[in-house]
């Protein structure tokens, strides 16, 4: 009997033991793969970016060149398939639509990789000038990882041929630091007439009068979102903004929408206020305020919410 019992004590794992190392191997198998999936993806975002750089730096030095006595461009979709395209275009306009498709070069992002959006010039393409390399659709793409949208990186084109990588990469919300260069401001129980409505920029430059930039919103639909990025120079100096929506005339009543304002301090030093303008039932209030230093102070418009900083 004892002989029976010390070998019942030694006998191999239950079913139900099994089981649960099984899970617990499962689990971590699965967390292994999640983190190698955030790391691919951070990766593939930084080599999209830098081979987008690439093309852009292609086309203005093709232009420059004045290789085939044309202009060359960039045209990029935040469509599936997520792509973008070295074109050759053909006089007078040298835009996408007129180019020579048998020219194209085309080249798809990686699976984990997508637009989150496209703004040159408020359109979607780029082509630079003879002899300087300038370019009159200045602007931006933003690249994200798909699993994880709040990672992403911008790729600036400046209106002098420039081209920037700006990196906005995070490991997590809670670890980042934030700041006001880019805030959310959610527009509620109002619809926004895109046919006739403009976004107001006023810039202050005391003793200078206030320089005013009408966006006419209509002009700037990319995507059924607004989507506008540009310079105003005030007071001899330029001040470069991005705003977008990531919702526009939504939700149940189709009278929500949530604003998005890129407003980087190294490129703004004047203070501003944003407001919407222009429809026969006009909203009388700012959307937002900005200082000199870029300290925000929630609009006073009753649709709009307190800004929240990203």
């Amino acid at each position: 009997m004892a002989c029976f019992q010390r070998l019942n004590r030694t006998r191999g794992f239950t079913l139900i033991e099994i089981l649960v190392v099984l899970g617990i191997l499962g689990l971590l198998a699965a967390s292994a793969l999640v983190a190698l999936s955030v790391l691919r993806g951070g990766s593939d975002l930084q080599a999209e970016a830098r081979g987008l750089s690439r093309v852009l730096e292609l086309a203005k030095s093709k232009t420059v060149a004045s290789e085939g006595d044309t202009r060359y461009g960039v045209y990029a979709t935040s469509t599936t398939p997520h792509r973008y395209i070295l074109f050759q275009g053909v006089a007078p306009l040298y835009d996408y639509a007129s180019r020579v498709a048998a020219e194209d070069q085309v080249y798809n992002l990686r699976d984990a990789i997508e637009f989150d959006s496209v703004s040159f010039g408020g359109g979607t393409e780029v082509v630079f000038d003879r002899i300087q390399g300038t370019t009159s659709q200045a602007g931006s793409a933003v690249l994200r990882v798909k699993a994880n949208p709040s990672n992403t990186t911008t790729v600036y084109v400046e209106s002098s041929g420039i081209v920037e990588i700006d990196s906005s990469s995070i490991p997590g919300d809670a670890a980042r630091i934030k700041d006001t260069r880019h805030v959310h401001i959610d527009y509620t129980n109002r619809a926004i007439n895109t046919a006739t409505e403009t976004l107001t920029l006023t810039f202050s430059s005391p003793p200078n009068p206030d320089v005013v930039k009408n966006i006419a919103i209509a002009d700037f639909l990319s995507g059924g979102q607004i989507v506008w990025e540009g310079t105003v120079q005030v007071g001899g100096e330029d001040q470069k903004l991005k705003i977008h929506t990531h919702t526009l005339n939504s939700g149940v009543g189709l009278n929500d929408s949530q604003f998005s304002v890129h407003r980087d301090r190294r490129f703004n030093t004047k203070p501003l206020t944003i407001e919407i303008n222009g429809s026969p039932d006009p909203d009388i209030g700012t959307l937002i305020q900005y200082d000199a230093a870029g300290i925000t102070t929630p609009g006073t418009s009753i649709y709009a919410s307190l800004p929240v900083v990203q």
